[in-house]
């Protein structure tokens, strides 16, 4: 029935004004220049189943879990850990709340998984009548924690709320004030760390005045026991302070899950550097790492900039088994002219990766408008999937049109990656929607397969998809929390609009015992001609001896689509014709397997 209502009621909202822009703003034609949004105050009116297969979701479902009519679920920024599953199964959910006509004000919703079922939403938690922006932790041996914000010019501070017991029980309080004087803390977020999550790492931001020579500075905390003490209170970690930087940007900061006592940040991605801050030892020392190097000096810009390629202050980093730090950041333009910053948010796509195996980025890599040089160093795997043409009515988040990336990783070292973007096939006059996409890397981000259009299929098709969040961990499933809007953009009076719905998503990744070409296979496999390939496609197995040979298919979720039967082959070259007319269009691994060796390479299917 909500389907229903939404296309009736869709071309009343095209008729009474599309396009609900980024507060105000009137955003210019793709690639020119457009005013950088100055840095905003944390409130009120001062906020200046992968559908590989098209018709087929056998492995995905969707549950709506919430709703609220606060379309703004982070500012020009990085989405806080809003959601946990947990060990046996059960997951909590938070996001930012709304309610109808702005009762109740806006605050952090929540919702809980038991197992089996959602409960029902509870649209405000703690005492305050108006909060900012959760960020949501499991704590203690089964317990949750989170903190908010609640601002007040020269003394706002933050709250945290946590419960021993997950799912059960009245919230706990406690008080997070700022330093002494004209201060406030905002935008917070956490993780937890230890054996049983025991300990609570925050980062937050000072607000309303400088603060130790800085317009605005990053301060870190810890905490032994929930946030009731800060064993480590408000400092400033080296690298982020005055020396770097004249100020912090709200959100530029996103945490890692932790391994041990290895904790992992990624700061900054925007017009200047990319930083990923690490410690081994529970967050008592850090070290410093240029992801991308920036040719600017923040504390010595030019009078004019060309225009050139960064981030646009999103990110998300991922520790594997190893504790070795894995980031994606999605790419903006930027230009500087006139003492002022500009962007192109409708004429930058693309998301980055990074590890510590590989050198820092630079704009040279990052500038291009053609992804290649990204591409061909391996460091691009999330992009617009087809063909468009961005019209300057086009809203936008004040980020590029590929954004807010998210990370998971599972035991194996598998990194699933989930971020919004324009969708080609999902468009209204001259508008498209915004939907999630899905890539992921089995080697450990050595290859990446394309990215997959998640919100595929007719119940998006008018749909708006954006603010992803996803669990950190996954086994076989993959937990995504994201909003649905049916406008795109954000509602005109900062973030309040119509009713939007905060979608669970639950993606099964399939896993198979094919593994990755052997790289001392005694047979060779070239790539099938054609490819793109449509009902058959012929690719040559050469031998080195009379053998038994067969060929599996699989999709990227690494599900079995298809397995030939044995041929026996003789030694030398052997010219196969595949036949793929039974597969639906889209990207497939096909693996020939020679006795216990293994070679694979892509296959398209139109």
């Amino acid at each position: 029935m909500r389907k229903m209502l939404c296309f009736v009621t869709l071309f009343a909202l095209v008729i009474i004004g599309f396009a609900q822009p980024q507060r105000g703003n009137d955003f210019k034609l793709l690639n020119e220049k457009v005013a950088k949004l100055p840095d905003v105050g944390p409130d009120g009116p001062d906020l200046s189943v992968i559908n590989f297969f098209p018709g087929q979701n056998d492995n995905i479902s969707y549950t709506i879990v919430g709703n609220t009519y606060f379309d703004t679920q982070t500012n020009s920024g990085n989405l806080m850990n809003r959601i946990y599953e947990f060990a046996d199964g059960t997951i909590g959910a938070t996001w930012m709340h709304i309610g109808e006509g702005g009762t109740p004000d806006r605050g952090t919703a929540y919702n809980y998984f038991n197992g089996t079922q959602w409960g029902t939403q509870n649209p405000h938690l703690g005492s305050d009548a108006r909060t900012g922006f959760p960020s949501y932790a499991p704590w203690g041996p089964n317990g949750e924690i989170m903190a908010q914000y609640k601002y007040v010019a020269g003394g706002g501070s933050v709250k945290i709320l946590r419960r021993e017991t997950k799912g059960i029980g009245e919230w706990q309080e406690s008080v997070l004030m700022p330093p002494t004087g004209n201060y406030s803390l905002v935008w917070q977020s956490i993780i937890t760390s230890g054996a049983n999550h025991e300990f609570v790492h925050m980062l937050a931001l000072v607000y309303d005045d400088p603060y130790l020579g800085q317009d605005d500075a990053l301060l870190y905390y810890r905490s032994p026991d929930g946030g009731i003490t800060w064993d480590i209170n408000g400092v400033v970690i080296d690298g982020l302070g005055a020396d770097y930087f004249t100020g912090m940007s709200g959100l530029a900061y996103s945490w890692a899950q932790p391994v041990g006592n290895t904790l992992a940040f990624a700061y900054g991605f925007n017009a200047f550097d990319g930083l990923l801050f690490k410690s081994n030892d529970n967050g008592s020392t850090w070290q410093k790492t240029v992801v991308y190097d920036s040719p600017f000096d923040p504390l010595n810009v030019p009078a004019n900039i060309e225009l050139y390629g960064g981030g646009d202050g999103t990110s998300a980093v991922a520790l594997d088994s190893q504790g070795n730090a894995h980031i994606v950041f999605s790419r903006m333009m930027h230009l500087y002219e006139n003492s002022a910053w500009y962007y192109t948010p409708l004429g930058s796509e693309g998301i980055i990766y990074w590890n510590e195996t590989m050198p820092a980025l630079d704009t040279t890599i990052i500038s291009t408008y053609t992804l290649e040089n990204l591409r061909n160093a391996g460091n691009l795997v999330g992009w617009i999937t087809g063909n468009v043409t961005i019209a300057s009515t086009q809203p936008n988040y004040g980020v590029g049109l590929t954004s807010h990336p998210q990370l998971s990783i599972n035991a194996n070292d598998e990194i699933s990656l989930v971020y919004g973007a324009i969708s080609p096939e999902s468009k209204l006059e001259d508008i498209y929607y915004r939907h999630l996409y899905f890539a992921r890397s089995s080697n450990g981000g050595e290859t990446w397969s394309d990215p997959y259009n998640l919100n595929d299929g007719v119940e998006f098709a008018f749909s708006e998809c954006v603010f992803p969040a996803v669990a950190p961990h996954y086994d076989t499933k993959l937990q995504v929390l994201f909003q649905e809007d049916y406008t795109p953009g954000t509602g005109t009076g900062f973030g309040l609009g119509e009713e939007n719905y905060m979608q669970f998503l639950e993606l099964v990744l399939y896993t198979t015992d094919l593994k990755d070409s052997d790289p001392a296979a005694r047979f060779e496999v070239s790539q099938n001609f054609p490819n793109p390939a449509h009902n058959t496609t012929q690719l040559c197995i050469k031998l080195d001896k009379s053998s038994l040979v067969s060929i599996a298919i699989t999709d990227v979720a690494g599900r079995i689509r298809k397995v030939t039967e044995k041929r026996n082959m003789v030694a030398g070259m052997n010219y196969y014709t595949l036949d793929v007319s039974d597969l639906r269009s889209g990207v497939y691994n096909y693996t020939v397997i020679v006795d216990d060796q293994r070679v694979t390479r892509k296959l398209v299917v139109q």
